[in-house]
């Protein structure tokens, strides 16, 4: 029997004696979270109209060779947009570059940077080894000739820290014509090999800083506002620090659009306001990315085998994505995400993101000819049962949503609740444009919105580049569903209102041996609650966790990101929704890689007006330690992530050739025409061949009848309609809280 969570632990910390899998030499750190810059609350920097940072593409300087001067004759310009900063430590032998971004969205500034470590250029070495060493990474030329110097782009191995200002001091009418940015370093640690998943420190981060800085002259590649001055750590000169201006933008990438015989891409459409056009360009300028758009290779060759005008198999659009991507893409050298579109069919996905292809967010999938089915919302108005290709605002808006997912932006159902942007799911959009108590109505597909929202604008702009960038950290980083830390203002429900079971096939798992893990969540209420109406992985509401025999926690993200169905809808009492997985490997590595005990927790998530809501169980398994050499060396070949990628695909994915040559050598072709492995181990077959059912090489995908989260089920839902359901989902949760607070108390006095 599963075990309900009624209450979070304290602190919303995981069950007690557990941690969370942390990174060596962290210092307390953990995998998951990362820093973000907010807005920063200075007096200082409200006392003055004449002290403003207002934008000025010129900047006035009178000093007359003295460090005090009048204030009327100091004009500091901390001008909006993308600075290219240099910190030059007195002591050692490194140089740190990196970009800072200063953000005055809504009246607020909001200022963060990211710096990189490079070998000095002034340390006195051989060349070659200097070169190896740098990789013409350095500042542009110092020529009269040199052009306008561009948004930097560094190494994803040379990241260094993530800078968060918490404060500006601008200088009063009798200082000295400089201003301090109070800054947070936060010093990241590099991720292990064969990982992508590094980590910061918990707040205040490594260090707090004091960036002292007056306006210079600006070198040639500099066409505005530059400053010059000292990194003051306490009362200690640790070096000079140099920032300067170079773009409007905060942040740029390019966006490779490909597309298959058949499939028509995303174009272009009339802009709301009635001038002018909006696409993926102006899209993601709205969170002021400067997005290059290339509409690459057209009319793609259907691989064999592959019926163009149905669903695709995961092992297969995986393949073809792997296949046709840019061979020459260098992610240490640009920020680039690979779009393919496909035709498909209507009520496959409007879209899909592998968490992997060869790194993390590479590229996801647009199905042209999928759209708007009446399952997936009553208010698609004109859009109803129409292909995404006859429907040009709302395609553009859904593939926009998969580019943002690739820079690794969640659901607003996650965050601050369903709203008429990017990443609200399409079913969603379209019910609270039909909604007028939303505040925002309209129709759909007329009146969608082409842009981010202010939360997603700032985690766009804010986040650490590895959040961010194409090849960094893995899907869902930095966001509340990875760190269970930050959950601690979530509302659960009690199971007697609202109850999340956990049924796992087997008590006694082998291993290298998947596990088929299924999940119900059961309204035991008397009234209706508003749910997710998927709860499969992929659709990102739900999600699990593994907690080791020692006691570390490794969450267990899905492989698969294919969320565009999803909505909150109306769970009516005594009914359920299903899913199941087969739980073997994510991106954060294998759910059990050693025998013993293992605890098994399931969350659903979900916001609601911006409340944030959920339910949890937990559920253990027992990993037997290998009776044989057979099972000792089946354990060996089989945890290896090829072969996890393998088993996340559903099977089939014939293009992992080492997945492929491992479960061959590990069960001898027991696929082909071979035993049935759903029977288990036959003699001399390793006991692990059990949890591969229909997974071998020679069944094909899906046999085994569940692919990574494939199934879901609901029972009798009706949409949410926006109000009383709210507020019942508001009564039970607070009824929840006052539950545990009562079991507390209690248990005080029996103590």
């Amino acid at each position: 029997m599963s075990r309900n969570l009624d209450q979070p632990a304290p602190g919303g910390a995981p069950e007690s004696g557990v941690t969370v899998e942390s990174s060596p030499n962290t210092g307390g750190s953990f995998v998951g979270f990362v820093p973000v810059a907010e807005p920063i609350i200075s007096e200082t920097l409200e006392s003055s109209d004449s002290q403003s940072l207002e934008d000025r593409s010129t900047f006035n300087i009178s000093q007359s060779g003295s460090d005090v001067v009048a204030l009327d004759h100091c004009k500091i310009n901390l001008r909006e947009g993308c600075y290219r900063i240099t910190f030059q430590p007195k002591r050692g032998t490194n140089v740190f570059y990196g970009t800072m971004r200063v953000d005055k969205s809504g009246g607020q500034t909001i200022i963060s940077g990211d710096l990189y470590r490079f070998l000095s250029p002034i340390v006195s070495i051989p060349t070659r080894i200097a070169v190896a060493a740098s990789a013409a990474t350095r500042p542009a030329s110092t020529s009269i000739f040199a052009r306008p110097l561009p948004i930097p782009i560094y190494a994803r191995n040379k990241y260094h820290s993530y800078l968060k200002v918490v404060d500006i001091k601008m200088p009063s009418p009798t200082s000295r014509c400089s201003f301090t940015l109070k800054t947070q370093e936060y010093v990241y640690t590099q991720p292990s090999a064969g990982s992508f998943n590094g980590s910061f420190p918990a707040s205040p981060g490594s260090r707090t800083v004091n960036l002292v800085l007056s306006p210079a002259t600006p070198p040639p590649g500099y066409s505005s506002v530059y400053f010059e001055g000292k990194w003051m750590e306490g009362a200690t000169d640790r070096g000079t620090f140099k920032m300067g201006w170079v773009s409007s933008y905060f942040r740029r990438a390019t966006l490779e659009i490909d597309t298959l015989t058949g499939a028509v891409p995303p174009l272009p459409v009339p802009a709301l306001s009635g001038s002018g056009k909006e696409d993926f360009k102006t899209v993601f300028k709205t969170a002021g990315w400067n997005l290059n758009v290339i509409y690459d290779q057209k009319e793609i060759a259907f691989p064999a085998g592959v019926n163009s005008h149905a669903c695709w198999d995961h092992s297969d659009l995986h393949a073809l994505m792997t296949n046709v991507r840019k061979a020459t893409t260098d992610l240490d050298n640009e920020w680039r995400f690979h779009l393919i579109v496909v035709p498909a069919t209507m009520g496959c996905s409007r879209g899909v993101m592998y968490d992997q292809l060869g790194v993390p967010r590479e590229g996801s999938a647009s199905f042209s000819d999928d759209g708007y089915p009446n399952a997936h919302s009553d208010f698609f108005g004109a859009a109803e049962n129409q292909m995404q290709r006859n429907v040009p605002r709302a395609y553009l808006r859904s593939a926009c949503h998969e580019v943002g997912h690739g820079f690794n932006q969640i659901h607003q159902e996650q965050e601050e609740g369903a709203d008429n942007s990017i990443m609200t799911t399409t079913p969603s959009v379209a019910d609270v444009l039909a909604d007028a108590a939303t505040g925002d109505p309209g129709v759909f597909p007329d009146q969608i919105k082409l842009g981010f929202n202010e939360h997603v604008r700032h985690h766009l702009t804010h986040f650490p580049d590895p959040a961010v960038r194409p090849g960094g950290m893995t899907f869902g980083s930095g966001h509340d569903t990875m760190v269970p830390q930050a959950d601690e203002d979530r509302h659960y429900f009690s199971a007697e209102d609202l109850e999340l079971r956990l049924i796992p096939s087997e008590r006694n798992v082998e291993l290298g041996e998947p596990l088929r893990l299924e999940w119900e969540l059961i309204n035991n209420s008397a009234e209706p609650v508003p749910v997710p109406s998927d709860i499969r992985l992929e659709a990102q509401y739900a999600f699990i966790t593994v907690i080791n025999p020692h006691g570390v926690s490794k969450p267990m993200p899905c492989f698969i990101i294919e969320c565009e169905a999803a909505s909150i809808i109306n769970l009516k009492p005594q009914k359920r929704l299903g899913a199941e997985t087969r739980l073997f490997w994510s991106s954060y590595g294998f759910a059990f890689e050693r025998a013993g005990r293992h605890i098994i927790e399931a969350r659903v998530l979900w916001s609601i007006a911006g409340v944030p809501f959920g339910v949890r169980a937990t559920t253990d398994v027992w990993v037997n330690f290998p009776q044989s050499n057979t099972d000792n060396e089946a354990a060996a070949t089989l945890l290896h992530p090829e072969v996890g990628k393998y088993v996340a695909l559903g099977g089939g994915a014939t293009h992992l050739t080492e997945a492929v040559d491992r479960l061959n050598a590990a069960f001898n072709g027991a696929g082909n025409g071979g035993s049935n492995t759903s029977d288990g181990p036959s003699k001399n077959m390793p006991a692990a061949i059990r949890g591969f059912d229909g997974l071998l090489p020679g069944d094909r995908a899906g046999s085994g009848d569940v692919l990574d989260s494939e199934r879901s089920t609901t029972e009798s839902t009706g949409r949410a309609s926006r109000g009383t359901s709210k507020k019942s989902a508001a009564r039970k949760a607070t009824k929840t809280r006052k539950a545990g607070k009562a079991t507390k108390k209690a248990t005080k006095r029996r103590r």
